[in-house]
């Protein structure tokens, strides 16, 4: 099983567009790892985030305009899987489990965003890759 079939709102990708450019110096210029990294940080900060499972999309983001594809697969799609089922405290389906992605995913991109608009000026990378671990 992997990440196919979700699809986040368009407000999302470009953010993710713009995260990717504080990250593209970590990984070579041919590099297509930029974007997944990108992806499941936001995951990740999502599931962080969060206290259970999220019932609404963040505003702006309720349109399902890009699908992402097969970003997340493998033992990655396996582990936030389980995350995911961890924070519900029950077994979900995989509709369900695809469905919580996508608000994990919406809610950790902004969250990183909101951390990535107060420092992209500053030109202080160290700092801003501090902050989004905090």
């Amino acid at each position: 099983m992997d990440s196919k079939g979700i699809k986040l709102s368009k407000l999302t990708k470009t953010r993710i567009d713009n995260l990717m450019g504080e990250f593209v110096d970590t990984f070579d210029e041919s590099s297509k790892d930029v974007r997944p990294f990108v992806v499941k940080l936001g995951l990740s900060k999502g599931i962080a985030n969060s206290k259970g499972l999220y019932t609404k999309l963040p505003s702006g983001c309720e349109s399902s305009d890009w699908e992402m594809g097969a970003i997340i697969s493998g033992e990655d799609f396996t582990i936030f899987k389980h995350l995911i089922i961890n924070e519900a405290g029950s077994t979900l389906t995989d509709f369900d489990i695809k469905k919580q992605m996508r608000m994990f995913i919406e809610h950790g991109i902004e969250s990183l965003y909101t951390v990535w608009e107060n420092h992209h000026n500053s030109g202080d990378l160290e700092d801003f890759r501090i902050k989004i671990l905090s």
